[in-house]
């Protein structure tokens, strides 16, 4: 039954040992939603870069359109794929926040090193000790150590040195000095940084020189003033020097300057001493830059070294190859994100390609090859802070997930057992196979699993099952039929075989429009759905198959299976005018309902209003689950939308004392910076947490007979002497300032007692007032700012993270797919209307789970069916096993069109019938699952809920449209086209339907 045996069972282990492998060295994470992540906070200078020429006056009238675009050039670089979840919300005016799940790589082996000299409080630089391979292993694009207690992460290393360190990163303590030959260990990679910074901008100079330029002057003149230039103003960047420049009249006007980028042998030299004169061409087709190269890639150079290729646009080939034929014999500079990479020699005309050489590691390369492919940022953001917080849904419901999802997944296998029998264990082995290699390929790709991810999971595990039945149905057929088990096996699979194609083909083409024109959540469940589909093709056709000839050579020559559902004869067809009528009824009613009878902060999650945002201090350690039941306490659209993630760094005992809470915006209000809106809900939560939220900043402040004292909350620990030295300079004075540490539980919590003299014309508020100005000033003796602790943070207005352009962009991709997917159906079943009728069942599908989601959120207070990024996950599922169920009922009537007499309702009658049991089977064991998931999240208000409700809604709707939609509208168009052939051509009269 089985050709080529061995080879089949040797690439069933192979594939197994790849799986295990890059789970064992790979892995991959859960999502924000599930396990919680890195919060990082960055601040963009529309105005400054306005005026500095990097965008148009019009444009700075648009932020939307500019920060849009950022967006997608970060989506580019941190999720190529959309298996990463990486929400990037504009908060606030100027600025954007964006959240990455976990809070580092995973380490596969431990790197450790140690200094080779002493690391000082202000220290942003260290060297490692020992040769090359002591500290080769440490990334050279960055990273996060641990030196004794403080936490540090470092932006680069070149050769030993690890440089643009940040001290004591993401804690609120002060940097601690280390001595020479303290150890150090890497506790986590760390790209996410420079794939968000680095701006990508690359471009091609010819050096300066009398023949390049002209008669400007001695050009090394030129150098020494940019060079002195960038050492009078060494915190400005040397793109601004080359700004003036260009505003100049005149060749000087051309001129540019950028520095070499850092190696070893230039570790010790500043910007200003590695500065090179460059000039643009005059020719304005000779000016290239990123927009002309059409592909990057990873490459090597002549001596086998790490580089990056490139190649430019078509256009742009034959221009750049005159460009460097012109310049034969000249230096060319690579400039890539303001320093030179490389400046070679140009030996021989350059056709529209190259490689681009600097010393690269490969990890370096790989980064380079993101950063040019995605595009180049205009502006640079500029890092203001990050947070590492808790998962959306917490520990419980995530508890509650993982064991509705097992469990459903455990019952589905011991249906399978139990109804199958013997069958059914193989299909149960050949399903777990299929998440194994799901979960590799998942791995490989170092995929996040989030709740679409989750979706696309539950959909390869139905529509494995679903080619598992309906192997096994068509194997009891042909027994039925009298014959032997290896014959009834051998037939079963072959007579199987198309249609599992189909439908899976179907699917896959629509995986792939969407992963190709989709973005977001929408690329990641289409990846996802993509692998499941091959994975579960590749379980069902061979590893079952497989595994049922093992059963037969063993000497199996019975299959023993049990039937629940017998031969039957159900006239679907003249059902289907009433149901269809009922259906169209629901169908309008429920659109309607969702447009007119539900507010759009009802229906709609902060994913398309956008909201509010709050950090909070809290006096103790509290549970989050005590902070969640305070906020939904507030009732209204901020309790019910709320969502509450712990600061994981201000964990103190078995709680935390700093919060982030985000709920909806009013819908329709105009939420901004220093809005009602805002204020609003600043109050709600104060009002909320009041008793449990952090007093201060400034507490027990007195005065009386010229003495002041009071209590100070503090953001960091600092010594008492360097607090006394800021009290008594100006504005505050305080004369003779004792200053006391007071003791508190918190960890992330500083208050410190102070007393000293004061002025008598000093009243208690200008003395408040002079606190908390002075304090905005202050550092300690190691130039650590002193900052006043707020029980509240901040306040911030959250965008919404579906815009109209990524809204528009999932829309299209859904349509562009099913248009695909019609066209294939065309293709293998002859006739376009099989296709539209496909459509029209899911559109109905999706339409009906939209009402009874509407429906839901009004009179079922207790399902929480709020349409977010998850929900539109769970659509796409619902649309996926909607084309999967009818296309395996079309597939059927194809196959009895040639072979049966009777009309063509008849005929689609008869198929039906044939697949019922399967269609059964396939939704109960889908049913199952997402039962379960709902079960166990039912009543908790989290994202799950409704996902799971929607579902549920989705599969029972998609069984009973496979019958009483697709298959009368089928009919019906099948009937017109028979009609209009019929007049054309009388002879044709008669004729049940095209066939394939």
């Amino acid at each position: 039954m089985v050709e080529n045996l061995g080879r089949k069972v040797t690439l069933i282990f192979s594939l197994m040992a790849l799986a295990v492998s890059a789970l064992y060295f790979g892995g991959f994470r859960l999502g924000l939603d599930l396990e919680g992540g890195t919060r990082l906070v960055y601040s963009v200078d529309f105005e400054q870069a306005a005026a500095d020429g990097l965008i148009q006056e019009r444009e700075l009238q648009n932020k939307d359109q500019l920060f849009n675009e950022m967006r997608e050039i970060w989506q580019q670089r941190l999720s190529p794929r959309g298996l990463r979840e990486v929400p990037i919300r504009r908060e606030g005016e100027n600025r954007i926040v964006i959240e990455l799940p976990g809070s580092g790589a995973q380490m596969n082996k431990e790197v450790n090193g140690s200094l080779e000299a002493n690391l000082d409080l202000a220290g942003i630089t260290l060297r490692l000790a020992g040769e090359s391979a002591q500290w080769e292993d440490f990334p050279s694009s960055g990273g996060e150590l641990q030196i004794d207690n403080e936490r540090v992460r470092y932006s680069k290393r070149v050769a030993n040195q690890l440089i643009g360190l940040e001290r004591n990163y993401g804690n609120e303590g002060a940097p601690s000095a280390h001595t020479a030959g303290t150890s150090i260990s890497l506790v986590a990679n760390d790209p996410w940084r420079r794939l968000i910074e680095d701006v990508g901008s690359m471009a091609f100079f010819i050096e300066a020189s009398r023949d390049t330029l002209g008669a400007v002057g001695d050009v090394a003149s030129e150098l020494a003033a940019a060079q002195q230039w960038k050492r009078d103003n060494p915190e400005l960047s040397i793109t601004e020097y080359n700004a003036g420049l260009a505003r100049e009249e005149g060749p000087r006007s051309r001129l540019r300057f950028f520095p070499m980028a850092l190696n070893e042998g230039s570790l010790e030299t500043a910007e200003a001493d590695r500065l090179q004169a460059l000039v643009v061409d005059e020719n304005p087709n000779w000016q290239f830059s990123g927009s002309q190269v059409q592909q990057v890639s990873q490459s090597q150079d002549q001596m086998g070294m790490p580089a990056v290729g490139f190649e430019m646009k078509s256009f742009a080939k034959s221009d750049f190859g005159a460009f460097t034929e012109a310049n034969e014999g000249r230096r060319i500079a690579i400039v890539i994100d303001d320093e030179i990479v490389t400046f070679p020699n140009i030996d021989e005309p350059l056709p529209g390609s190259g490689i681009i050489r600097g010393n690269f590691t490969n990890e370096e390369v790989l980064d380079l090859v993101k950063v040019l492919r995605s595009g180049s940022l205009r502006i640079r953001p500029s890092f203001e802070g990050q947070e590492t917080v808790g998962a959306t849904l917490g520990d419980d419901y995530v508890r509650r997930g993982f064991m509705g999802v097992g469990l459903g997944l455990g019952l589905v296998l011991l249906f399978m057992m139990a109804y199958y029998r013997r069958l059914g264990v193989l299909a149960a082995i050949s399903l777990l196979y299929n998440l194994l290699l799901l979960a590799g390929a998942l791995a490989f790709f170092q995929a996040t699993l989030t709740l679409p991810g989750v979706a696309g999971i539950i959909l390869t595990v139905g529509m494995a099952v679903d080619a598992n039945i309906l192997i096994y149905e068509r194997i009891r057929e042909e027994a039925e039929k009298g014959r032997k088990a290896l014959q009834s096996a051998k037939d079963g699979f072959g007579n199987a075989l198309s249609t599992i194609v189909d439908a899976n083909l179907t699917t896959l083409i629509t995986g792939v429009i969407l992963y190709k024109f989709g973005t977001g959540p929408v690329r990641g469940f289409a990846t996802t759905l993509s692998v499941g589909i091959m994975t579960s093709m590749f379980s069902a056709l061979v590893v079952t198959r497989v595994l049922v000839n093992r059963q037969l050579e063993g000497g199996l020559e019975k299959f023993n299976m049990a039937r629940w559902v017998h031969a039957t004869k159900i006239r679907f067809m003249d059902k289907a005018r009433v149901a269809m009528a009922i259906s169209l009824v629901l169908m309008v009613a429920g659109v309607g309902f969702f447009t007119y009878g539900v507010d759009d902060q009802d229906k709609l999650g902060i994913d398309f209003l956008g909201g509010m945002t709050m950090s909070v201090r809290l006096e103790e350690p509290h549970q989050k689950s005590e902070v969640v039941d305070l906020v939904q306490g507030i009732g209204g659209i901020i309790g019910s939308s709320a969502e509450v993630k712990e600061i994981l760094n201000s964990a103190s005992g078995d709680g935390f004392t700093r919060f982030r809470i985000t709920a909806k915006g009013q819908a329709g209000e105009a939420v901004s910076t220093g809005g009602d809106a805002l204020q609003r809900f600043r109050d709600q939560i104060m009002s909320a947490l009041g008793g449990i939220l952090q007093q201060g900043p400034i507490e027990d402040l007195t005065l009386a007979d010229g003495k002041a004292s009071g209590v100070l909350y503090l953001e960091r620990a600092h010594s008492t002497a360097d607090l006394a030295a800021r009290l008594a300079e100006f504005p505050v004075a305080l004369q003779d300032a004792v200053v006391t540490q007071v003791s508190s539980e918190s960890d992330s919590v500083n208050r410190m007692r102070f007393e000293g003299g004061v002025s008598n014309t000093k009243t208690l508020s200008s003395l408040q007032d002079q606190l908390i100005q002075g304090s905005q000033g202050w550092q300690d003796s190691n130039q650590v700012p002193i900052s006043l602790a707020s029980p509240v943070d901040e306040v911030n207005a959250v965008g919404a993270q579906v815009v109209s352009e990524l809204r528009d962009k999932a829309i299209f991709a859904i349509l562009l797919s099913l248009f695909a997917a019609v066209m294939y159906i065309r293709v293998r079943f002859a006739e376009y209307s099989f296709g539209f009728a496909a459509v029209a069942a899911l559109t109905h599908d999706v339409l009906i789970t939209l009402g009874a989601l509407a429906v839901a959120d009004r009179f079922l207070p207790f399902i929480d069916t709020e349409i977010n990024l998850p929900m539109i996950a769970a659509f796409l599922t619902i649309i996926g096993y909607s084309l999967n169920d009818t296309i395996v009922v079309f597939d059927r009537v194809r196959e009895n069109l040639p072979r049966m007499e009777g009309s063509l309702g008849n005929i689609i009658d008869r198929s039906i019938n044939q697949c019922l049991s399967r269609t059964l089977l396939t939704s109960l064991t889908t049913m199952i699952s997402v039962l379960l998931l709902l079960v166990f999240n039912l009543g908790t208000g989290n994202v799950i809920e409704g996902f799971a409700f929607a579902l549920l809604v989705g599969v029972l709707v998609g069984t009973y449209s496979s019958m009483f939609i697709a298959s009368p509208v089928l009919l019906w168009l099948e009937s017109r086209r028979q009609h209009g052939l019929s007049s054309d051509d009388p002879t044709k009269k008669g004729s049940k339907a095209a066939t394939a």
